[in-house]
């Protein structure tokens, strides 16, 4: 029963459904790796894996289960049932997300996503569809990403790139500023993933694109 499920256990639980992969089909199933949860999960898509990145991001995850739980539910014509993508567990609530690109939702997905909606707030939870990005949206996350796990400093730039944002500076000019441009871009891309540094998303990440200390600006 839907006001049962808040109390399940819905994070220990296995998936509804396995993924399987077969040499003709033309989506891209794999894992994902979260440093947010330290472990990898499950992708159906490309876009399902974009979600992921983002929700990794997003900074405030604690958990992600693929493919949480199985909804039922009768559209007057016949029974159905339908299974959202994601539950995320963050520090500022408990979000389910269904992933389906903007061109392919068709009128029975209005009503799956109807239906989960519904179960989300009965749980107490938000509810989104993930169906369409920025065209530069993924790409800027992409490129900080591939340094989210950059762990040692060797030349100890961040703490001078670190001072050097302060008051806001462009991203080329203050990797430049180092002497070591190369190293300084790669560190640069991991303080603002871990947001010890903040940019504008909302236009595209690029050399002329404003870095600022922590919380100076929203992401």
């Amino acid at each position: 029963m839907v006001q049962d499920l808040v109390h399940a256990p819905v994070l220990s639980s296995d998936p509804m459904r396995h993924f399987t992969w077969r040499r003709d089909q033309r989506h891209r199933p794999g894992l994902q790796f979260l440093s947010s949860t330290g472990r990898h999960h499950g992708a159906e898509s490309m876009e399902e894996g974009r979600v992921l990145l983002a929700l990794d991001f997003a900074g405030d995850v604690v958990d992600v289960v693929s493919q949480p739980l199985k909804i039922s539910f009768g559209t007057g014509e016949k029974d159905r049932s339908h299974t959202p993508d994601y539950l995320a567990v963050t520090r500022h609530g408990v979000w389910l997300i269904d992933v389906r690109p903007e061109a392919l939702i068709k009128e029975s997905d209005w009503e799956s996503f109807a239906a989960a909606a519904e179960v989300a707030v009965a749980c107490g939870w938000h509810y989104t569809v993930a169906a369409r990005w920025r065209e530069h949206a993924f790409a800027g996350l992409d490129a900080l990403a591939s340094r989210r796990v950059l762990r040692s400093d060797p030349l100890g730039l961040r703490p001078v790139l670190l001072s050097g944002a302060a008051g806001g500076r462009r991203f080329g000019e203050l990797a430049a500023a180092t002497g070591c441009e190369p190293v300084a871009r790669a560190q640069l891309l991991h303080l603002l993933w871990s947001r010890r540094l903040g940019v504008d998303l909302a236009s595209p990440l690029q050399d002329r694109s404003i870095v600022v200390p922590a919380g100076e600006t929203g992401r």
